[in-house]
This record gives structure tokens, sequence and C-alpha cells, in this order.
């Protein structure tokens, strides 16, 4: 399924939507997503900062780019700051756009895990997944168990 920048606009804001319902994260959600126009046509989806309950907080940016018939995602950045008085207190996520990269030392897709805001240079290979499929597994598996 090819999802446009608005389809996952909609999706995403339902999903914190009904995080918002079981009270995993703090409101108001409806307009934290913001959909824009960049360079060359792509589109970017940009959230500032989703507030869990625990304190943890997440940010993230996503962008597609036309791919008749449809739309691929290019690029995404989901950046989970947790509460200081845990030992990981970061978690980000990345998926690289960059052609001509070498994938040995840095993967396509790839997580770091740090204490404090400079991630160490360890690049963690990550399976590329939907950017969906990404915020639940960042709302209802990693957060909870690095927050807890």
């Amino acid at each position: 399924m090819q999802l446009d920048a608005s389809e996952y606009l909609r999706y995403l804001r339902t999903y914190l939507r009904d995080q918002l319902d079981l009270r995993r994260v703090k409101g108001p959600v409806d307009r934290l997503i913001k959909l824009s126009r960049v360079e060359g046509g792509i589109d970017e989806l940009e959230c500032p900062s989703v507030q869990f309950v625990s304190e943890s907080r997440l940010e993230f940016k996503i962008r597609l780019e036309p791919n008749p018939p449809g739309w691929r995602v290019r690029q995404f950045m989901f950046h989970l700051n947790l509460p200081a008085r845990r030992a990981v207190t970061m978690v980000r996520i990345h998926l690289n756009h960059q052609q001509g990269h070498d994938p040995v030392s840095v993967p396509r897709c790839h997580l770091h895990i740090g204490r404090g805001a400079e991630p160490g240079k360890a690049h963690i290979r990550f399976p590329v997944m939907s950017p969906l499929l990404m915020l639940h597994l960042i709302c209802e598996v990693i957060e909870p168990d690095f927050a807890a």
C-alpha cells in the first residue's frame, strides 16, 4: 500500500489520538504533526514533540517523494528522549536517503542508543519499516520498556 503524505498525516494523527485515549501521551495531539512541501516536490511530515505520561518526549520527521504510480518514504528520523533518571536517555532511529553511502559503516536504516544529547558513534542496523509501524513500535514497545 503506497500512501501519500496527506494519508500518512491522517493515520499518524489518528494513532496519536488513540494513544491519548489510552492515556499514554499527554494532549492535545490533534495539530502536532505538520505537513509541508520542501525542495524537489518532497512532502515532509514533522512532529516537534509528543509528550508521554512517563515524561519521555518523541519528535519525528518523515519525508515522502513522488514515485509513480504512488509515493515512497525517502527518509525518516524518530528521536525519543527518555527521562534523565534512566540509564538510557535517548533512542534515535534513522532511515537515510543518501545515495552512495557505505552500508557497512552506516546502514541505511539504523538505531542510536545513548545517554545524553549526543549519540555514540555506533550505527546499529535496524529493519526498514513503514513510519506508521515505526511509531507503533516506539509507543508500544520501546518507550514503555526504556521509560519504566
